[in-house]
């Protein structure tokens, strides 16, 4: 078997390929069944390299999808990182999947972007999108100008040729030099999800702050598009990264999220949509925050995000290489993340720079540290026995006249570690005693870097 394949855990790579709008988005979003890639008429929607993994008729596959090739000689510098980020794109593909627009026909712009292909010498297939009826089918006899022997006709958005297109992507995979239909049976557990998930970190912030060039630092190559220009990350992009012997670690880089009054572009409330989302769905938030600017409303808006949604998390204060010198401002910066953070004291904190890599060593283990304790089971003897001792220290109050009575408890959840706590009156416990409980928990516990979730309940009599 081939090298190439055993050491990429056999998963051939298939990437998307083409013009700006042609819909390598809405295809991946088909084929993968999500709506994982964000999908609107604006050319250039999608800019970084996204992944995503589908098996089809018993093959393991990964799909990248790209911003979209453009050769232009005017292109602005964004427009020239997304080209860029396309051709290493083709550079770790085994298959591209060349989609052009039925509707434009067969443009310069195609023919530039499939003669720059060339010198690759990946095998690749013709697919012509956008054939959502039979009329659109007689448009297909131009592609063959290609010098290609077939083409294959799609409509991503309605879903029309899908069968027909994996099909062929398949064969293609499966009769390469390099056959991946050969998988060793100690092998193919290799290509299935596996049981010991990842864990999941979300990188959030307002734009500009650092999150892609933190990301690129803590990942050791430039996956992410990085420039002075907020906003350059529309998407939620997700980047494996794999640590032998250690959990692997799934990142994702997110949309800078501002004020939504300030938001009036609909991509970027999509985005924002996206980010959000993200938040609920990850483990760890690694909440990125420029120190230059100290922190801003939006900030403490993020760092509720995470009290809300009861998710870990670390606060980053990044560039502090922009006021390293200034030991007066960086204790001010200090006093304001304090005060920010009075709701998640569970919450540690780094003062880092991504561009010259200060601090950065000490992420990954914090992440592990930090995953341990909201990932943790707690057995039922130790969580009472804490019970009683918090409530030694301080009785429940009168509440509403009824005096309150805390029973037993045990542990339900765990990310956040969740517990379910008995009562005779659970509606009228107040406010400042639930946050009393669940700090003693957190303490007595050991669980010091992650929420602590109390659920009340009344017992039944019997």
């Amino acid at each position: 078997m081939n090298s190439k394949f055993k050491n990429k855990k056999i998963i051939p790579k298939v990437a998307l390929i083409g013009r700006p709008n042609v819909g390598k988005s809405t295809l991946l979003n088909r084929l993968t069944r999500t709506r994982d890639a964000l999908v609107d008429s604006t050319p250039g929607l999608t800019r970084d390299r996204r992944y995503a993994e589908l098996r089809w008729e018993g093959l393991t596959m990964q799909l990248i999808d790209t911003g979209g090739m453009d050769r232009s000689p005017d292109l602005d510098r964004i427009s020239q990182i997304v080209h860029e980020q396309s051709l290493k794109a083709v550079e770790e593909s085994d298959l591209l999947l060349i989609i052009l627009d039925v509707k434009e026909g067969l443009t310069p712009a195609d023919r530039e972007i499939i003669d720059a292909l060339r010198p690759y010498k990946k095998p690749y297939l013709i697919v012509i999108n956008k054939v959502d009826n039979p009329s659109r089918e007689l448009d297909l006899g131009e592609f063959y100008e290609l010098g290609v022997n077939e083409v294959i006709p799609v409509s991503a958005e309605h879903g029309k040729g899908m069968n027909a297109l994996m099909t062929r992507v398949v064969d293609v995979l499966k009769h390469m030099d390099r056959p991946v239909k050969d998988i060793p049976a100690d092998l193919e557990g290799l290509t299935q999800e596996p049981k010991d998930k990842p864990i999941k970190v979300a990188l959030i912030g307002r734009p500009n702050t650092g999150k892609s060039s933190l990301l690129n630092r803590l990942v050791g190559e430039p996956r992410m598009i990085v420039t002075d220009v907020p906003g350059t990350t529309r998407d939620a992009i997700d980047t494996l990264l794999q640590r032998p012997g250690r959990k692997d670690i799934l990142f994702t880089d997110t949309a800078g999220i501002r004020r939504k009054a300030r938001v009036s572009d609909k991509i970027e409330k999509f985005s924002i949509i996206k980010a959000i989302n993200v938040i609920k769905a990850c483990d760890i938030v690694l909440i990125v925050m420029d120190i230059s600017e100290g922190i801003t409303d939006q900030d403490k808006r993020l760092i509720g995000y995470t009290e809300r949604y009861g998710r870990a998390c670390i606060t980053l204060f990044n560039k502090r290489d922009l006021i390293q010198q200034d030991q007066s401002l960086v204790k001010s910066r200090s006093g304001e993340l304090e005060r920010a953070k009075r709701f998640i004291p569970y919450s540690p904190h780094l003062n880092i720079s991504a561009l010259t890599g200060k601090c950065v060593n000490r992420i990954l283990p914090l992440i592990d540290d930090v995953y341990v304790d909201f990932n943790a089971l707690i057995n039922t003897g130790s969580v009472n026995s804490v019970l009683q001792k918090t409530l030694a220290k301080r009785t429940p109050p009168i509440s509403k006249g009824h005096h309150l009575k805390l029973y037993y408890t045990t542990q339900v959840a765990t990310k956040p570690p969740k517990f379910l706590l008995f009562a005779n009156y659970p509606d009228f416990i107040p406010s400042h005693y639930k946050r009393f409980l669940a700090n003693q928990f957190r303490e007595q516990l050991g669980l010091k870097q992650t929420p602590v979730r109390i659920l009340f309940r009344k017992r039944e009599r019997r």
